[in-house]
């Protein structure tokens, strides 16, 4: 039978229990070196004429100071200020540290060994000046503070709100049917008489030309009124 393999449980990388054994580890490495560099640098400067009884101090501001750069550095970039001089300093007492170490394990002539006595003595003072520095590029603040200015907020007139009129529901009221009168029957329209004209005046007839009656116009046909007469 076949069985579908699972996920694969891995450790996070940015997760905390990796971050607390990276620091830890960190811490271990800082100490040992420290430990195996302090034998040398204590023995290379008795060469600059340091006293016996102040020769450790001598490791304790060599590699303390690379320590103190590193983390300047760090704060430095975090606030988005320059920390170019903090690598510097830090990179330059590793390299010294690294060459006072190489020196006393190679055993070197008595020359170079009063070259790197006296590099070790000189860099105390300057490890003073630039731990200075250090501190106060994170203490001190660059400039002094600037109040922020008070803000004009406009004053803006409360209106307070009228009282609403609350309308109580009206009862209702039963309305009564109305009675809807009965059309009375349409009257018959009375004839109106028509308008009475008055008569055309009679017209004259035109009169013509009076012609004298003769005798044949008086006899009609078959009426001869001469032979009437006779």
């Amino acid at each position: 039978m076949n069985r579908t393999p699972g996920p694969v449980a891995r450790i996070a990388a940015d997760s905390r229990p990796v971050l607390v054994f990276t620091v830890v580890l960190t811490l271990a490495v800082a100490l040992a070196s420290f430990a195996l560099s302090f034998a040398s640098l204590r023995d290379a400067a008795l060469w600059g004429r340091v006293p016996e009884a102040l020769a450790f101090l001598v490791p304790v501001v060599i590699d303390a100071s690379v320590l103190v750069y590193g983390l300047v550095a760090l704060v430095l970039r975090d606030r988005g200020h320059s920390s170019a001089w903090a690598w510097t300093l830090m990179f330059g007492f590793t390299v010294v540290s690294i060459g006072a170490n190489a020196a006393h394990a190679y055993d070197v002539g008595p020359e170079l060994r009063t070259l790197v006595g006296v590099v070790l003595v000189a860099l105390a003072p300057l490890s003073v000046l630039t731990s200075t520095h250090a501190l106060a590029s994170l203490v001190v603040a660059d400039g002094r503070a600037v109040e922020p200015e008070p803000v004009l907020v406009p004053e803006v007139a409360v209106v307070e709100p009228e009282p609403v009129a609350v309308i109580e529901p009206v009862p209702a009221v039963e309305l009564e049917p109305v009675k809807v009168p009965e059309p009375a029957p349409a009257e018959s329209p009375t004839p109106v008489a028509a308008p009475v004209r008055p008569a055309p005046a009679a017209r004259r007839p035109r009169l013509g030309r009076v012609r004298p009656i003769t005798q044949d116009a008086l006899d009609l046909p078959g009426l001869n009124m001469a032979r009437a007469e006779a």
